[in-house]
């Protein structure tokens, strides 16, 4: 088995296609090595005693395969093409091969970020400079000192402005990436508001007129046989509170399968103005209910006004539930910047208490607490209000309060409390 992972990987290297890249580099070392071959032996510098001719060949072909490999070692090209272009030179031969480092020094420049980014091609001048100086391969060597160093200078200043090209194309790119994923954490958030809205409006409604109806049906059955009279009584107010009910559901599901705005007429946006028939509906539920109305009444906010109307309907909804038939009073305070409603039950009665048990289906269980004062809670919160609920006397009792006016202050009061 040790002798087939080497086979595979030989494999892989022989099958797998290179890159473009790389073969361009390859190709590119080729014809520098021929172009500079040809400048060398051109030179006359190849009339040279001894193995000078051969070092210099050799330098060439080096610096030549420094480019093939430029991509994949980097800085190795550049120190060999480094090496090979101080050799080649001081041994007289063309100084062309300053190419060969200026192409190794821009990858290299592209490649990484150095802290002192100027001693690389600093040193590389430098040898550069220094088999030039030491060659001496014409009259004019001075100028061509001069014009080997810019070449390899101007090569790694082109791969210093490269690399920084392309981190601002990834600076770019990733601010872009980021403003999509805010874009998308925006959408998903306001999808979970408006989930919280509908649920909201769903418990405000099903919870309301289900609470009713549970109460009359208890009632009628426990006076089935004695008050038949009371059981039609009763019936008609579970006919009438299931049409409502009925009703607002589906007034609800035609504004949500609407993706344009739809006529205000159809939408379920009860309001405080709604509260006599809201008060009327659990009188009729038993509750010896007192409607308490101060101030100017004047047109709220359609958002506040359904709020307000559903804190008030809720609470009133707790009040059947928790504490039967009972005296409640609804307050609903108008001022110039909020609105306060306010409901407070004087408990459960003693009847309620003894009856309970009765009212209540043998396989019904107890159930957990709802979410009633946690959307009440929601609600007042969303205008820059506040809710208080806890006992009062032997009672309970619900205070929130609404803002009306955009330019209030944020008050944010929370005192939790439930019923048992």
């Amino acid at each position: 088995m040790s002798g087939i992972v080497p086979a595979r990987q030989v494999r892989r290297f022989l099958t797998r296609r290179p890159r473009p890249l790389v073969l361009l580099d390859v190709a590119l070392a080729a014809l520098l090595c021929v172009g500079l071959l040809w400048a060398d032996a051109v030179s006359g510098a190849h009339r040279a005693v001894g193995g000078e001719h051969v070092l210099r060949t050799l330098g060439i072909v080096l610096a030549a395969l420094a480019v093939a490999a430029r991509r994949r070692l980097p800085r190795a090209s550049f120190a060999v093409a480094s090496l090979c272009a101080f050799v080649v030179a001081a041994l007289g031969g063309a100084p062309q091969v300053s190419v060969c480092v200026a192409l190794t020094a821009y990858t290299t420049a592209v490649t990484a970020e150095y802290a002192f980014w100027w001693v690389r091609p600093g040193v590389s001048g430098l040898l550069m400079a220094a088999g030039v100086a030491i060659g001496r391969v014409s009259a004019g060597w001075l100028a061509v000192l001069a014009a080997n160093v810019a070449i390899i200078c101007v090569g790694w200043f082109a791969g210093l402005a490269a690399r920084e090209h392309r981190n601002r194309l990834l600076a770019t790119a990733e601010q872009e990436a980021e403003r999509e994923r805010q874009h998308a954490a925006r959408v998903r958030q306001a999808a979970v508001d408006e989930r919280l809205v509908i649920a909201r409006e769903l418990h405000d409604i099903v919870a309301h007129s289900m609470s009713l109806i549970a109460v009359r049906a208890g009632v009628a059955r426990v006076v089935m046989n004695s008050d038949p009279a009371q059981v039609a009584e009763t019936l008609g107010i579970v006919e009438t509170t299931t049409r409502q009910a009925l009703h607002e559901m589906r007034l609800l599901v035609a504004v949500l399968r609407h993706e344009h705005a739809v006529d205000p007429s159809l939408s379920p946006t009860p309001g405080l103005a709604d509260t006599a028939a809201l008060a009327d509906q659990f009188r009729s539920a038993g509750i010896d209910l007192r409607l308490d109305i101060r101030g100017t009444a004047r047109p709220l906010p359609a958002a506040v006004d359904l709020s307000a109307y559903r804190i008030a309907q809720e609470a009133l909804t707790n009040v059947v539930r928790h504490a039967g038939p009972t005296q409640a009073s609804l307050r609903i305070e108008y001022r110039p910047e909020d609105v306060v409603i306010e409901v407070t039950d004087s408990g459960p009665s003693e009847s309620h208490r003894r009856g309970a048990r009765v009212l209540r289906s043998p396989a019904e269980p107890a159930g957990p607490a709802g979410h009633g004062l946690i959307g009440m809670h929601e609600r007042a919160a969303l205008f820059d209000g506040y809710l208080h609920a806890g006992p009062h006397g032997d009672g309970f009792r619900v205070q929130a309060l609404l803002r009306t006016h955009e330019s209030a202050a944020v008050t944010c009061a929370d005192n939790p409390g439930d019923r048992p």
